[in-house]
């Protein structure tokens, strides 16, 4: 059987390709990206055809950043939940983090894992395991047998890593084993009890407050390590103008680093958290980890992406159960959800001319893909069919209703956005289709 993709407008910055174009798959691959004309279509009985007019097609997205919560935390998200979130939201590829219960830094963990990814996942999964046993900074994981058994990266995720020697030979067991070290750079000396950036509205809200420098010399440290002992780099979720030069920096010394931002932090600023402050306090909707940063920091972070020295946008998909979220903002856990908007989001960029549409498509596909050595990440004739086709112009209002993940605390509540994933297909199946009255996965 075949699978037509008639109409759209294909964009594939790999092959730097935008036009209209058919797109044909065969047996789990790309056949054929050809200049649209239905005269040329011949489906056999059995093939299915997709109508994309008015549709843009591209290379499945891939989210570096997600928290899956299985196992340990599955009443926030499981595999399942998790992963019908991300095919809602276009998504072929989500990179899993470790942080679970018990944590991701052992064989007979991930086996359990990748046997529920291949029973119960409507997308691909890459897992990230721990960089330390126990995510507690000691000890180093098990690297070369971990990547044997299908870990995609080490991760030291929620956690960042203090002892420079220990990233060091981290970086030089997985460049070993080909895989990228992802840190979540944050000096704890500085952070420790910090609720949200510190500053004039953190002091007038009374909470304990996270200085920008906590982010920036954390990742002057990682970037000292990769320049020391060598491998690939991956920075997570940066959030402040600090880091962002840092990274610029290393970047022009010739340093393997990438790093990634999250659409929360292109978006909002410290300045929501005082907005939202009613009798009960801020909205812990609000509350995650980096922090909201200020309008510099947004402006500095917009600018990477146009310039290339933002490598990708990743969600850093965090579920919390509603009430672990109604704690009170200081007792309440960081982290937002953010797999079933960042797409319209990062079309909203395209939108206000931060980026182009090309750009946005590399941020989401090909970009991440590059960073973790996929194939995915292309429409090239032979790579594995995954393919996200979005109506651009459908307008939508994020609500808890329209969420396929078990947890609903975004920040983006009640915001008006347009485009819609009409279809996810991963490996030449469809594995989401939007309806116009909601959506079914198969």
């Amino acid at each position: 059987m075949r699978l037509f993709i008639l109409g759209g407008r294909v964009i594939d910055p790999g092959v730097r390709l935008k036009r209209p174009a058919d797109v044909v798959i065969s047996d789990g691959c790309i056949e054929s990206v050809a200049s649209a004309n239905r005269s040329r279509v011949h489906p056999a009985p059995g093939d299915r055809v997709l109508d994309a007019s008015d549709c843009i097609v591209m290379p499945g997205l891939w989210d570096l950043h997600v928290h899956l919560r299985e196992p340990g935390m599955e009443a926030a998200e499981d595999v399942a939940s998790g992963t019908l979130a991300a095919a809602a939201g276009g998504f072929t590829t989500i990179v899993c983090q470790p942080n679970t219960r018990p944590v991701l830094d052992n064989p007979d963990t991930l086996r359990r894992l990748m046997a529920v990814i291949e029973k119960k996942a409507s997308v691909r999964v890459v897992p990230a395991v721990a960089l330390s046993l126990g995510l507690r900074g000691g000890r180093l994981s098990r690297v070369a047998e971990l990547a044997r058994l299908g870990a995609g990266a080490l991760s030291d995720d929620g956690r960042g890593t203090r002892d420079m020697r220990l990233l060091g030979r981290a970086l030089r067991a997985a460049d070993e084993a080909g895989l990228p070290v992802m840190v979540h750079c944050e000096d704890h000396a500085l952070s420790h009890g910090g609720v949200m950036t510190a500053g004039a509205i953190s002091r007038r809200l009374g909470l304990p407050g996270i200085p920008a420098a906590a982010e920036r010399l954390a990742t002057e440290r990682a970037l000292g390590a990769l320049g020391r002992y060598g491998g690939r780099l991956h920075v997570q979720h940066v959030s402040t103008r600090g880091a962002l030069n840092a990274i610029r920096r290393a970047k022009a010394a010739g340093l393997p680093v990438t790093c990634e931002a999250t659409p929360h932090h292109l978006f909002l600023t410290s300045a929501a958290v005082g907005q939202s402050a009613g009798s009960c306090g801020p909205d812990a909707n609000l509350k995650m980890n980096p922090p909201l940063r200020s309008a510099r920091d947004v402006s500095a972070l917009r600018q990477g992406l146009a310039d290339g020295s933002i490598d990708a946008v990743a969600t850093d998909h965090a579920p919390h159960t509603s009430q672990a979220k109604q704690r009170g903002f200081m007792e309440a856990p960081f982290g937002v959800t953010g797999l079933e908007t960042a797409l319209a989001l990062v079309l909203r960029l395209v939108e206000e001319k931060v980026i182009g549409l090309g750009r946005a498509v590399e941020l989401l596909s090909s970009g991440p893909a590059g960073i973790m050595g996929g194939e995915g990440g292309s429409l090239r004739p032979g790579a594995p069919a995954d393919v996200t086709v979005v109506d651009p112009s459908a307008r939508h209002e994020v609500s808890k209703s329209m969420m396929h993940s078990r947890s609903s605390n975004t920040p983006f509540l009640g915001w008006k956005l347009r485009g819609r994933v009409r279809w996810t297909i991963v490996g030449g199946r469809v594995v989401w289709e939007s309806k116009k009255m909601g959506g079914r996965r198969f």
